[in-house]
C-alpha cells in the first residue's frame, strides 16, 4: 500500500469552482485573475474560466473609463 493510498479522499476538496463568486474575484488583482482563469484552465473548470474572462473584461472597461 502507498502512501496515496493511506490519504482519505475527503482530505482534498474537489469542485471548489463553485466558491467563486464575481465579486470575489472582483477583489483580486488583474494578476491574480489571469493565474485564476489559468488554473481553472488546467483543472478542466470552463464555468470559471468563463466567469475570471467576464471579470476581467469588465476591470479594462472600468480602467479605461478612468
Amino acid at each position: 500500500m502507498s502512501a496515496a493510498d493511506k490519504v482519505p479522499k475527503t482530505m482534498f476538496k474537489h469542485g471548489a469552482a463553485e466558491e467563486w463568486t464575481p465579486e470575489r474575484i472582483g477583489r483580486l488583482s488583474q494578476l491574480e485573475i489571469k493565474q485564476l482563469r489559468a488554473n481553472a484552465e488546467r483543472l478542466n473548470e470552463p464555468a470559471l474560466v468563463d466567469l475570471c474572462s467576464e471579470v476581467l473584461k469588465a476591470v479594462r472597461k472600468q480602467q479605461r473609463a478612468k
